[in-house]
Order: C-alpha cells, then structure tokens, then sequence
C-alpha cells in the first residue's frame, strides 16, 4: 500500500490543480466570488484531465510523453498561484464532540479500506476480457482506425479506461498500476461522510441522508470493484455524486452556488462518456438550465455550450475512429461508410447479446429470444439476489407509500415545498427504466436504483423529523432522542464497513500488498489467426488480461490489418462474403 498512497498522492495533486485551474476560469468568465468544495474540484480535476487527455490520444500514446505535459502543466498552475489556502469543508480538527470523534474513525477505518481493497488483483471479469487491453493499446498507440474489428469489445470507448491509462504510469516498467477506482472511490467517500458529519451536528437536511446512504452503498455494494478500471463503478459513483449535489443546490437555493451548477452540467456529460447508460442524466441537465436562466443570458449559455461540446466531441470522434459509429454499440446505423466500420450486423448482434447476457447469462441466448417480454422478466426476477429483489420491492412499495401519503394535506404541503427537486426524481426513475430495458443487471443500475431507493425513503423521514421534532429529556442528555438518533447512524456506517471488511479483506494475506498493489493477473495464450497477420488468443477464462499484447479473445479469417503496422487498424475483408455470413468470432 506504500507505492499505492504514493501514486494516489501525486494522483489527488494533478487532479486538485487542474480543477481549481478550471473552477478558477469559470470564477473569473462569470464574475462569481464563491468557493467549491475539495472533493468537486478533485472530480472537476479529473474531467478536465480526461478531456486533454482524450484530444491528445488522436496524435500520441498515452504514455510518458503524456505524463511529462500533464506534470508541466501543474507546475505551470503551481507557480501562477491557482491553488490557494483553503479551509476543510469538514471541521474535524476543532471542537470535538465524542461522536465527532468517533465518526471520524470510523471515517479512517472506511478510508482504510478503500486503500486495501484498491491494491487487490481485479475482480470484474470483464477487465481480463476488455478493460486491461484497451488500457494497453491507449498505452501503446495513438487511438486506432477498425480496433473494434480485434475484438468487438475493444470497440466500448469508454473516457473511464483512458483516464486509467493516464494514471497507469506502465513506463516506470514495473507494472502498469489499476487505482484510478479506488482514487474515485476514496474522494466519494470523503464527500459523502460530510453529509454524515452535518447530520452529527444535527443538520438533518435532505442531501446530508442521501450523503449518508450513499456512503453506505460504497460498502455494502460497490467496493469489490475498487481494484478494477471498469466503467460500471465510477459511472454509479458519479452519478450518486450529480444527484446528492443537485439535490444540495436546489435545497440551499436561498443562497446557492451557481457556480456548481454549471459544474454539475459539465460532469453530467462527462458521466455521459464514461458509460452510455448514465445518459438519463441529461435530464437533470436540462433541468438545471432552466434553473440557471441560461436562456436568458446567451454568454452563459453559449459558454457551458461550448464546454460540453468539447467534453463529449473527443468521445465521439475515439468511437468513430475505432468502430465507424458515433456511439458503440448503440445505434447500429452507418452513417460514415468507413472501410474499417464493423458490419452492421455485428453491432446489432454485440447488442442483443447484451440484453441476454444481463438478463439471463445462464440461460441459451436462443432459448432466451424464444421468450416473451413477460416471461423474460418473470425468470430474470426470480434469479436475482435477496438482497437486490429487496431493492426492486422496495422502491415499488415505497412509491407507493408516497403516493398514498397524499391523503393527508401535511404532506401535500411538504411535497409543493421541495418541487424543485422534481427533476432529479425523474432523472432517476428514468435510469431505472433505461436499465430495465436495456441492460438489468444490477452491477450497471446500482448508480439510479440506489439513487431512487434513498430518493424515496428519506422524504419520509425528513418529513417525520420535521413534524415530530427530536426533543432533549431534561438533564438526560446522553439518552435524549437526538444522541439516540446519531449514534444509530454511526452504528450503521460501522456495520457497514465491518461487512464490507468480512467480505474482502483476507487477514493472512494484508501484507501481500503493503508495498507493492497487485498486478493484473496473467492468463494462458495461444497463437491464433486473421486474415494477414498472427498474435496471441486466449486459451482459457475467455480472458487475455494486460499481457500479452496485444491480445484477442479469438482469431477470425476474415479481419485483416489495414496496413503494415498496427497502428495502421484492422477491417473486415471488403467483396469477400457478404455481412449475413460473417461468422461471430
């Protein structure tokens, strides 16, 4: 773990200059005096170094030449004075209360391990299969014309595998380092335990119990994926992220940071580039347009305009050079007529098997399209976890709840004073439906049905605790209501994490990575063939890891090289057979 918080340093420092950099050029193009958290401009940070890096892969590797203008780059922001003293957005170091105390080391202990878990080998299956060699090519070659056509999922060009290979650091030939996630998630943790610290100081606001059940989630549902560089983790975690602060924007309306908002419109299409599905999103942004008048002042439209514009062109333009569409595997429609487009066909295909594979995987894809709608659910339902039918019943009765409370006219009340929070409702049940429909296992919905199950619970208990206040018993103030309440919530943070603890650390084997985080793991290859040319194929686990390289999941005799070099791409043979024979490779 030494190494690890090393790199992870020099991670939070890149990542904290170049936002504040960009905070500090919005501050000045609008005129605005307000501060932004650290955490926000940690995540700005990492959206703006995204961008650059993602404009340079069309002319270099992402390598050291990179790192070498990324890290001159800071010292240029360094020595122009950008970051300044700033004062924690948490008061932990005055005033101590015990439970400040207490929730502060539970605080460690949680922060702890996320470092643990960040240095363990990588367990989702799809970074063998896609995510270690796409790092890998972003590493090793400018962006490259038909990669698609090696393996068709080397074609997901997703921004969240470049930023990794941006902090991969491979040519210090040790190994090329996997802890972007858990840079992610320790960030996340940090802004989510402030709504926790708020609600200890017994500020019992909507965003602090959307803070705190968010903070739980990284615990009990997501940190088996801090060691790996996949998509699915970081699109929750920012998507948890856009909704807590949307909700906190709109609550502190009276005195609120426009500032953040036209953040918070720029990262929700930076989220939009790291995993497809967040694309509900852009409802919330569209919402906090209108908040923000955008239509009224044409500068200030026409600038977050531009920014987004230059956030999403780079992801577009990636994809439309490794698969011939502007999205992958989205809209099979070739609009560009690229020699190096995968076939139509193929890209219907990557997308039906999708939608079985996150149904039912166990289940023959035949059998399963033989199925209708309604059966598909039925079996898909009954296969799921406990845990995660108790979400879905949850959010089902819940709403329904909700809706019933209606009757009585306090609530109504309560419900006309937050209408504002209208638009982050439907945001979220919008992915719910987006998720079900294309996609529904659970590892690619946490990010919205989590949102929508903490959406719908704490209204309830907001409404409660401002109906039913919270009174002191006399001079009992260590059993008064409010204690009670408080330490109920550090209990469950500790819980949390102490399951979390149960389920992934192994205690004889904490000190395989106290100095050096685990590499990827290796896997067995074998020659296979293409069209002109030779490499390695996996021979087992349907997986090819980092290395070799490169490295495809199977040969195919009808995918050749465009040139001599790899750099040059690969296409299918033109005229050979025509796109119904191509076999699935």
């Amino acid at each position: 773990m030494l190494v690890a918080s090393l790199i992870l340093i020099y991670t939070f420092f890149i990542l904290l200059l170049y936002g504040q950099g960009f905070v500090s050029l919005l501050k000045r193009e609008f005129s605005y005096q307000t501060q932004v958290s650290i955490p926000f401009q940690l995540i700005t940070g990492l959206m703006i170094v995204t961008t650059l890096g993602s404009f340079a892969s069309f002319f270099i590797r992402i390598n050291w030449e990179f790192q070498a203008g990324l890290f001159f780059g800071m010292i240029i922001l360094g020595a122009i004075g950008i970051v300044r003293n700033y004062q924690l957005p948490i008061h932990f170091f005055k005033n101590f209360s015990i439970l400040q105390i207490v929730g502060f080391v539970v605080f460690c202990a949680g922060a702890f391990v996320i470092l643990y878990a960040a240095t363990l080998p990588p367990s989702n299956p799809d970074t063998g299969i896609y995510h270690a060699q796409t790092i890998h090519w972003i590493e090793t070659y400018p962006v490259v014309p038909g990669l698609v056509n090696l393996h068709q999922r080397l074609g997901y060009g997703s921004s969240w595998l470049l930023a990794n290979a941006i902090f991969s650091f491979p040519f210090f030939n040790i190994q090329s380092f996997h802890l972007l996630t858990g840079a992610l998630f320790l960030i996340m943790a940090c802004y989510f335990y402030q709504g926790i610290h708020e609600l200890l100081e017994k500020k019992y606001f909507f965003n602090n119990f959307l803070k705190f059940g968010f903070f739980i989630g990284i615990f009990i549902f997501l940190l088996d994926q801090t060691s790996s560089p996949g998509t699915d983790a970081p699109a929750t975690l920012l998507t948890w992220f856009i909704i807590a602060q949307t909700i906190q924007f709109f609550e502190t309306r009276q005195s609120r940071n426009d500032l953040e908002g036209h953040l918070l419109v720029l990262l929700i299409f930076f989220c939009v580039t790291i995993k497809i599905s967040s694309v509900p999103l852009l409802i919330l942004a569209l919402g906090l347009i209108i908040s923000l008048k955008y239509f009224k002042n044409f500068r200030k439209f026409g600038l977050i305009a531009l920014f987004s514009v230059i956030i999403l062109l780079p992801f577009v333009v990636r994809n439309i050079i490794q698969t011939g569409y502007p999205i992958f595997p989205g809209f099979p429609v070739d609009l560009f007529n690229l020699d190096w487009t995968l076939p139509i066909e193929k890209v219907k295909e990557e997308v039906s098997v999708i939608h079985w594979f996150a149904t039912l995987p166990h289940m023959p894809r035949e059998e399963f399209y033989s199925l209708g709608r309604r059966a598909q659910t039925i079996q898909w339902f009954y296969n799921q976890l406990p845990r995660h039918k108790a979400i879905l019943l949850f959010i089902m009765a819940t709403l329904l709840f909700n809706g019933m409370l209606c009757v009585f006219k306090d609530w109504r009340n309560f419900i006309k004073r937050n209408h504002h929070f209208f638009g982050v409702y439907l945001t979220a049940f919008a992915g719910c439906a987006f998720w079900f429909l294309s996609a529904p296992n659970f590892r690619f919905g946490y990010g919205f049905l989590l949102a929508a199950v903490c959406l719908l619970g704490v209204p309830i208990l907001v409404f409660l605790l401002e109906r039913y206040s919270l009174q002191e018993f006399g001079k009992l103030e260590f059993l008064s209501p409010r204690k009670i309440f408080n330490w109920l919530i550090l209990i469950v943070c500790i819980s949390a994490i102490g399951l979390s603890i149960k389920s992934n650390i192994q205690f004889n084997k904490i000190f395989d990575t106290m100095i050096m985080p685990a590499d990827y793991p290796a896997r067995s290859t074998e020659p296979c063939g293409f069209a002109n040319f030779q490499i390695l194929c996996q021979s087992s686990y349907n997986s090819c890891s980092y290395s070799p390289f490169p490295c495809a999941i199977s040969g195919n005799e009808y995918v050749e090289m465009r040139g001599e070099d790899y750099r040059d791409g690969f296409r299918y043979i033109p005229s050979v057979v025509s796109p119904n024979d191509i076999p699935n490779p």
